[in-house]
């Protein structure tokens, strides 16, 4: 018996299990395609944005931060996939506003204003450029949002 109390035998076998679980995981990410990618980095800044507007109130109604919030683009990634990933772009909204009214624009466009500047809105509503991400700059992507939420989360205590 180990110090842990493990037989000899269950404690290899269980590093065999640790092996096999790595190599199942390594061969699932070679799997995944630029689209997949995406929609993980996509995930991590939505929850990053969420955990960074929490206690705010929507950004189109000044609802108060009670039930469903979504990360409402002011530009849709599919109109300017360039802001797909931006911060000034990204903005926690209410779940009307953003999935029944369609992100409430025209009172987006007005508190956005409030918020970031004029000048940085018109910056957005300017850029209309066609980007297409490589799955080396997603996983970056996700993997610093995911820092970012973590350390927000630690520093607010939540």
């Amino acid at each position: 018996m180990s110090s842990y109390g493990y037989s000899k035998r269950s404690k290899g076998a269980a590093i065999k299990q640790k092996i096999a679980r790595k190599v199942t995981r390594e061969k699932k990410e070679k799997l995944k395609t630029a689209r997949d990618w995406a929609k993980e980095a996509q995930a991590a800044v939505n929850l990053y944005i969420r955990t960074r507007d929490k206690g705010k109130p929507c950004i189109s109604c000044d609802k108060p931060d009670v039930g469903v919030r979504n990360a409402s683009h002011y530009r849709s990634a599919g109109a300017c996939s360039s802001l797909r990933f931006n911060t000034f772009n990204n903005h926690a909204s209410c779940y009307s506003c953003n999935c029944a009214l369609s992100g409430n624009l025209l009172e987006y466009r007005i508190r956005l204003v409030k918020l970031i500047g004029q000048e940085k809105v018109d910056w957005l509503e300017s850029q209309n450029v066609v980007v297409r991400y490589s799955v080396v700059y997603l996983k970056r992507v996700k993997d610093i949002f995911n820092r970012r939420t973590k350390h927000l989360i630690k520093l607010r205590g939540y």
